[in-house]
């Protein structure tokens, strides 16, 4: 980022590798399968996919309930035994359920940074960089930005030009 000494800005214009200052390193960093979103796709989808994550979050509190439940069966049970086989197939089900959520969120641009309390990203450009929008639970609004290369710790307010 620059060091102009003012606050940085993002435009509401469309946001794609020609808005970048060096679109090659960009190109480079950006994952794959990442994809670039506005801010306004960004906040279009946060409603539906902070229900997503909490989705995600009582999947993942009855998974690990799953897990331990079948580790307490297999001390005493065969892994053929029918509970067990109930118990697995179940946690299966979960897991299926699971990489389907995490695909319909990551089709919208976005990336689940942290489970737990539940923050989300999105790829985006911040005066002419690449950047991650922010977004944590009990937030109302994408209002937050951080470099890439930085964590969540390191975030900035965005201010709309």
């Amino acid at each position: 980022m620059r060091d102009t000494g003012e606050a940085p800005f993002f435009s509401g214009r469309p946001m794609d590798t020609c808005s970048l200052r060096d679109q090659d390193v960009a190109l480079r960093v950006l994952p794959r399968g990442a994809r670039l979103v506005t801010i306004e796709e960004a906040r279009e989808n946060l409603p539906k996919v902070t229900r997503w994550l909490a989705e995600l979050q009582a999947m993942s509190d009855e998974a690990h309930d799953l897990t331990e439940e079948l580790e307490v069966l297999l001390e005493s049970l065969d892994a053929e035994n029918e509970h067990v086989v109930e118990v697995a197939e179940h946690l299966a089900q979960l897991v299926a359920h699971w990489q389907k959520t995490t695909a319909k969120i990551e089709a919208t641009g976005t990336r689940i940074a942290c489970l737990e309390p539940g923050r989300l990203e999105w790829y985006g450009v911040v005066d002419e960089h690449l950047a991650l929008y922010s977004w944590s639970l009990g937030e109302e609004d994408i209002e937050w930005y951080h470099p890439i290369d930085a964590s969540f710790m390191a975030r900035k307010p965005l201010i709309e030009a």
